[in-house]
């Protein structure tokens, strides 16, 4: 009999349940014994971190993409035999391209990613490395979204659900639409995202 797909499902009022959960990480452990549904917070006020308290029963949740969201628009940077889109409106801001391969992704640079920086497979492994899909690549004339992974969903103390695989996301407002990258997303846990239900880093915000 065939495992049961893993699914994340939402709706603008509650918190994220994952169901069928078969690889759910959580400080660098693997959260054992699972349910077939657990529900996660998603406010980031749960005094049972991660799992949901009821905390935003109280509050109400917002959920709303804010108007000051970066805009979800994708740029090139060409290189000689590699060209790599990337799309700040997606971007959790984890910074694993910059810790990754930081010759060729580099802030301080303009532009900020010069793709000939490294060999191509370097640039490939660095795109498939992005939690959240705000990186893809275009090469030989085939444009990639999407890679294998193994089935994991992360939770990122004091950050984001890191969501990589065949794992199903399902919501009230059809989220999986603005994705390109089907099988690799960050989804927002702390309330403070401008983009909910995706991550940008909200949770670096001190204020």
């Amino acid at each position: 009999m065939e495992d049961k797909k893993t699914q994340i499902i939402f709706t603008s009022t509650s918190p994220y349940y994952i169901v069928n959960g078969k690889n759910i990480m959580y400080q660098n452990e693997s959260i054992g014994d699972l349910k077939s549904v657990i529900a996660l917070c998603r406010c980031g006020q749960s005094k049972s971190m991660p799992y949901c308290d009821g905390y935003h029963e109280r509050t109400g949740l917002k959920t709303e993409k804010s108007e000051e969201r970066a805009e979800n628009k994708w740029k090139d940077y060409t290189g000689e035999d590699i060209t790599v889109h990337f799309n700040l409106g997606l971007c959790s801001h984890g910074q694993t391209c910059l810790h990754g391969l930081p010759d060729v992704f580099n802030i301080n640079e303009k532009p900020w990613i010069n793709v000939d920086k490294a060999s191509v497979d370097e640039v490939i492994d660095a795109v498939r490395n992005c939690p959240s899909g705000a990186l893809t690549y275009t090469k030989d004339g085939e444009y990639v979204t999407e890679f294998e992974y193994d089935e994991k969903i992360t939770i990122v103390d004091k950050g984001p659900l890191v969501v990589k695989g065949n794992v199903e996301l399902v919501d009230d407002r059809n989220s999986l639409d603005e994705l390109v990258s089907k099988n690799r997303f960050t989804l927002c846990r702390c309330g403070k995202s401008k983009n909910k239900p995706f991550c940008d880093g909200g949770h670096n915000n001190k204020e």
